[in-house]
């Protein structure tokens, strides 16, 4: 008796043992792009070294774009199709079809989902909403993810009636049977601080709105789970490994290139995934896809049961097929012909884009003059200085709320403004490099030392008088007879609410906008390339000559300043 109920025992534990189901490998595509800021057209000019030569490549396009992630598709049996967020802004693209054309060019590809980005807020909640029903115009379904935006309901045209009308907190995708959490996530202060949502929209923490909708999905018996975020690459390495569950991150905003590509002189900071590991200890793959359509990434995630087995995949960078064969062969670059039909739809685009930068956009009652250096032509008034460049970074100072004061150089600016009509293209002569706002943290002693530093390089035997300093809400005088570190007096910034001029404070810390060539450190302000180097430099991504284009249309009429960041000039001689 004992025996037959052991042999029955072993029996029932065998039984039991073949019912409970083994964990079952999974594998899972995502093709990605991050930060495309409407940048729809190719980039020409691309540098890429190779085997010593210097290379010029045309790199990136939405045709591209297109073409690359139905090949990816055609590859992979179970595919995602994730858009990280900052789709718009950034080229003329935007600033005349105000999000239309990238509506439509998205909805060709046909994103399963898209994460709300800083930038997707420059024209207020009222702009997103516009561009956000652009994208809903389609049969593509694309998911708009921000689980940590919150505008306010029944205020923001965002939220009319409910909380999530124009987005969701996460979605939950079946792939093949097997059922894929994702929660999208923006970056919470510098949306806030640096963009333009509506003053009732706000943005909670990051983890702490993560966290909660992982335990959500969790509850719902969703064990795969991703994180589609615009937060920075360093935040996804930093939020991966704080949070449980966590499978994979893609991620944007910080325009981060991985894959190997740094021996082609590219900037890349890492492998292709990056691989981390999460709070429970589990491997998560994290990825990102560097900026302006440039490349599409190819994450694989192999999963064992609920778990993440192996990172792989590769970055594509995009270049034209008439890219060197030998670069072409390599499996970091594609080199194809792009998407015919996205072509085709984005050379409508061009046809009106040509006809809109006619567009008239303010008046000119009067010439406003243009001098790099020192007091403008007696005709434009006594003693004065650049109206051109004072305007120009007046602009700048409208566009970041956050800012103290602006900075541009003399050669930034190139045309003189004519009286008349004044039009897009006018603005994008005046402003004619491809160059971003930028926000730069200083001291008071470090503004005075950069100033410093232009004009000794502006008098410099091998500099430029293009380096000369032209702000808004600063002012200064100059005496260049002054050896140098003392040609820089009377030193002060504007408070932007009372208008009262105050000494700046060589311990205090200001907010500087400025354009991404000086923040590098050229034309002689070398002290900028220090601060970016220890982080105190922040790319807005919002091209300057669009900036102009808005803070003009807002004017309406540009009338000539009553004041410059110049107070007085003493030449050399």
């Amino acid at each position: 008796m004992l025996k037959r109920i052991g042999i029955g025992l072993v029996g029932l534990l065998l039984a039991s043992c073949a019912q409970v189901q083994q964990p079952q490998p999974f594998q899972l595509a995502v093709a990605h792009i991050n930060d495309h800021h409407s940048h729809l057209v190719p980039r020409q000019r691309t540098a890429i070294s190779y085997k010593g030569e210097d290379h010029r490549l045309q790199s990136g396009g939405f045709a591209a774009v297109a073409a690359a992630i139905e090949d990816i598709r055609n590859k992979h049996q179970h595919v995602l199709t994730l858009h990280a967020g900052d789709a718009i802004t950034g080229t003329l693209f935007y600033t005349l079809f105000n999000g239309e054309a990238d509506a439509a060019l998205m909805n060709h590809v046909c994103f399963d989902a898209f994460a709300l980005g800083n930038h997707e807020f420059d024209s207020g909640d009222k702009g997103l909403k516009t561009f956000l029903d652009f994208l809903a115009m389609s049969d593509c379904s694309t998911v708009v993810l921000g689980a940590n935006v919150e505008p306010e309901v029944g205020v923001s045209p965002l939220t009319p009636k409910t909380r999530w009308d124009s987005f969701q907190p996460y979605t939950i995708f079946n792939v093949g049977g097997e059922k894929v959490g994702l929660i999208g996530l923006d970056i919470a202060v510098k949306t806030k601080n640096s963009s333009q949502p509506d003053a009732t929209t706000t943005f909670a923490d990051e983890y702490t709105t993560a966290a909660y909708y992982v335990a959500e999905l969790q509850r719902l018996g969703v064990e795969k789970i991703g994180l589609l975020t615009h937060i920075q690459y360093r935040n996804d390495l930093t939020l991966a490994e704080k949070l449980p569950a966590i499978d994979f991150i893609v991620g944007g905003d910080s325009h981060t290139l991985l894959g190997d590509y740094a021996r082609f002189g590219l900037p890349s900071v890492g492998p292709y995934p990056m691989q981390t590991v999460n709070l429970d200890g589990d491997p998560v793959c994290v990825v990102h896809a560097w900026e302006y359509s440039q490349v599409v990434g190819e994450l694989v995630i192999d999963f064992n049961g609920d778990q993440v087995a192996s990172c792989g995949g590769q970055s594509h960078l995009l270049l034209s097929p008439e890219a060197p064969h030998a670069l072409a062969q390599l499996p970091q670059f594609w080199a194809k012909a792009g998407d015919s039909d996205v072509t085709e739809l984005l050379s409508g685009y061009q046809v009106q884009l040509e006809e809109l930068t006619m567009q008239v956009i303010a008046d000119v009652p009067e010439r406003l003059c243009l001098k790099r250096m020192g007091p403008v032509p007696a005709q434009c008034g006594p003693g004065t200085y650049s109206d051109a460049h004072r305007v120009v970074a007046e602009a700048f100072l409208a566009s970041a709320p956050q800012a103290d004061f602006a900075l541009q150089n003399g050669g930034g600016v190139r045309n003189e403004i004519k009286s008349g009509r004044f039009t897009v293209a006018d603005a994008y002569g005046l402003l004619p490099f491809s160059n971003t706002l930028v926000e730069v943290q200083i001291s008071g002693a470090e503004l005075h030392q950069v100033l410093e530093q232009a004009l000794a390089y502006a008098i410099s035997a091998g500099g430029s008088d293009g380096a000369y300093p032209h702000g808004a809400g600063v002012r200064f005088a100059v005496d260049m007879k002054q050896p140098e570190g003392q040609r820089v007096s009377q030193l002060a910034v504007q408070n932007r609410r009372s208008k009262a001029w105050q000494p700046v404070q060589p311990e205090q810390t200001y907010i500087m906008i400025t354009n991404s060539f000086l923040a590098g450190g050229n034309d002689g302000w070398k002290l900028l390339a220090d601060l970016q180097a220890q982080g105190r430099v922040n790319d807005t991504y919002v091209n300057y000559a669009q900036s102009f284009v808005d803070w003009a249309r807002v004017q309406q009429t540009i009338k000539r300043p009553s004041e410059h960041s110049t107070l007085s000039y003493q030449p050399v001689q």
